[in-house]
């Protein structure tokens, strides 16, 4: 069953995909201009989530500097802005799969402590949109080989949810539901990154 809310996140993802295409493929400075904003806003959202604890600064490295100096860096390769605009898409869909099979079939929990909407079937659902993603990736760019494309699918879906459980513990320490609410139907912005955090550093070594 599809809610109001599934509505507002597929129309989220599909406006957050176009605009990051677009600043790829537009201009050097508009994707320079993109990064540089995603980094201020999750840093204003850190400081807000984490009450301005000075202890956790060291971690805002791993959650927001990481992703998006990953991000630049897969832009620069030779295949970089394939690969940016793949990873982006392989994301969303790696996002919305699991919630579609977490809300339709539901089941056990992955970690209740941690993150109690996460369910085993929504996790089998990011692993089945991973390796899909990562075959067609493989097909219309070249990215990858054919034959090592469901491993990189799985671990790539496997990195995405590790970055959304790393995330979720931060917040369940503070107790708030999102680190924000800019984004309609997935809440701030550390909410919409989290899944780059491990994934955008293997692709872009990967590629590199």
């Amino acid at each position: 069953m599809v809610d109001n809310n599934f509505i507002i996140r597929i129309l989220s993802s599909v406006v957050i995909l176009f605009i990051f295409s677009f600043s790829t493929y537009f201009s050097d400075l508009s994707f320079y201009l993109l990064i540089f904003s995603i980094a201020v806003l999750s840093s204003f959202e850190w400081y807000n989530l984490t009450q301005g604890n000075r202890i956790l600064y060291v971690f805002a490295l791993l959650l927001i500097a990481l992703p998006n100096a990953s991000l630049i860096y897969l832009y620069n390769l030779p295949q970089g802005k394939y690969a940016l605009v793949w990873l982006i898409l392989t994301i969303w869909s790696i996002d919305i799969t699991a919630y579609l099979f977490g809300k339709n079939f539901g089941g056990a929990r992955v970690c209740p402590i941690i993150s109690p909407g996460k369910t085993w079937s929504g996790f089998l659902g990011a692993i089945l949109a991973g390796i899909v993603c990562t075959i067609f990736g493989s097909i219309l760019f070249g990215l990858f080989s054919i034959l090592y494309s469901p491993i990189i699918g799985f671990t790539i879906a496997l990195l995405a949810q590790l970055g959304d459980f790393t995330e979720s513990l931060i917040k369940r320490v503070y107790n708030v539901k999102d680190s924000g609410s800019i984004i309609p139907g997935h809440g701030g912005i550390l909410d919409r990154m989290d899944s780059f955090i491990f994934t955008s550093p293997l692709i872009a070594i990967y590629i590199s």
